[in-house]
């Protein structure tokens, strides 16, 4: 029996129903094993939560061939500039800029910050987001408050700071309001889209007004949902674009935040302290990989087979009186468990080898496979999740 004890039970691996060990990784499978010594492969629907939208240890994407240095702290290696350039091109955003950051949550707390000095004031939020774990980016969400570690006084203390908004609702009062930030499509909440039609006009109304409009597609980016950036494909065009998580497949926490150079112009003078360069060289690389790979494979094809697999498995679960409101965008899916059974939905899927993750408090299922999922995989691990997603409670206790 291995103890595990000396690793902290506030870790992640207990959201599942006993702890793992990741032995290997390789595209959309994983060998894990458990505190009895058992190894068992395990097919990830879930892409690491989000982050290895290419498979994982993809041999295309592979950083350490051209690193050449370890650290960059004052410096920053070619792959930085390279990648900043390619991916303002993708963007369609050549006046602006990129400031790498290490970590989403770093990326979210570096927009705010830039809004907040350019234009103090209060922070405008969508009802379901979820933002990080910063005390300024977990006040800002409104998914995983009261389930994580570091909300505390400091960030109840900052909720008069917030201005949540419901998805669709009218808003006019931006005086007083330093930025507006969402997600395009909520990703802890289960993988829910905001209405396109009322973002836009969200977003020019803030921008109307002088406020700085920040669109976090950290979790949604980099072909999650089928596109690289959301906003930029429904033509939303917000201040500021946020991208992590897929930008480097999952190998290093490099997050990038893609602003207009003319804010340099309202920002006050001067040199900051902001965690760039300090310990990303190998995130560099990597970024360059995963953007060399989506230059050299076609991304949409690939993306266009995991979805019409996808489709095929909605229209038969669509039946089911128990699941509905459906969402299926590229290479993903979410539902809804009308009896509150996704966590147990994704326990079951566990106990078959499966990976899928509960969402929107424990009302919808997120299944997110690697779009280089082998066909054959994704349509055996479809049908555990269908047979286990219809299965009455009772049904599906006995399993």
């Amino acid at each position: 029996m291995r103890d595990f004890s000396a690793l902290s039970p506030l870790c992640e691996m207990y959201s599942w129903s006993k702890p793992y060990e990741v032995l290997s990784a390789r595209n959309a499978t994983l060998l894990l094993r458990d505190a009895a010594g058992k190894e068992q492969p395990f097919t990830d629907m879930m892409c690491g939560y989000g982050a290895v939208n290419f498979g994982h240890m993809n041999p295309a994407i592979d950083p350490y061939a051209d690193l050449t240095s370890d650290l960059v702290a004052c410096f920053f290696p070619p792959s930085a500039l390279t990648h900043a350039l390619w991916l303002l091109n993708q963007l369609g955003l050549e006046s602006h800029t990129v400031l790498y950051q290490v970590g989403g949550s770093f990326a979210v707390t570096s927009a705010i910050a830039m809004a907040q000095r350019i234009r103090p004031g209060k922070i405008c939020t969508v009802d379901g987001s979820f933002h990080g774990l910063g005390v300024d980016t977990l006040s800002a969400s409104a998914h995983g408050r009261g389930v994580s570690l570091q909300e505390s006084a400091f960030v109840t203390r900052m909720d008069e700071s917030v201005i949540r908004l419901q998805a669709g609702a009218e808003f006019s009062a931006w005086e007083g309001v330093s930025c507006l930030l969402y997600e395009p499509i909520q990703g802890a909440t289960g993988y829910l889209p905001l209405p396109i039609p009322w973002l836009r006009e969200l977003t020019r109304a803030a921008q109307a007004a002088g406020v700085i409009v920040i669109a976090d597609e950290i979790q949604c980016g980099f072909y999650r949902f089928g596109h690289l950036s959301i906003a930029t494909t429904e033509n939303i065009f917000p201040d500021i674009y946020l991208f992590s998580k897929s930008m480097t497949n999952g190998i290093y926490p490099v997050s990038a935040v893609v602003y207009p150079r003319a804010f340099h112009d309202l920002l006050p003078h001067g040199d900051y302290w902001n965690h760039t360069f300090q310990t990303a060289a190998l995130g560099f690389e990597a970024a360059m990989c995963v953007a060399r790979y989506l230059d050299s494979n076609n991304i949409q094809e690939q993306i266009a087979g995991v979805h019409s697999i996808l489709s095929q498995t909605v229209e038969r679960m669509k039946t089911s009186p128990s699941l509905g409101s459906f969402y299926l965008a590229g290479p993903t899916l979410s539902f809804e468990s009308k009896d509150g059974r996704a966590g147990e939905i994704a326990r079951h899927c566990e106990e078959r080898g499966v990976l899928v993750f509960a969402g929107g408090r424990g009302t919808r299922v997120r299944v997110a496979p690697p779009i280089t999922i082998p066909h054959d995989q994704l349509t055996s691990a479809l049908a555990i999740l269908e047979e286990v997603s219809i299965a009455s409670p009772a049904m599906s206790m006995s399993k």
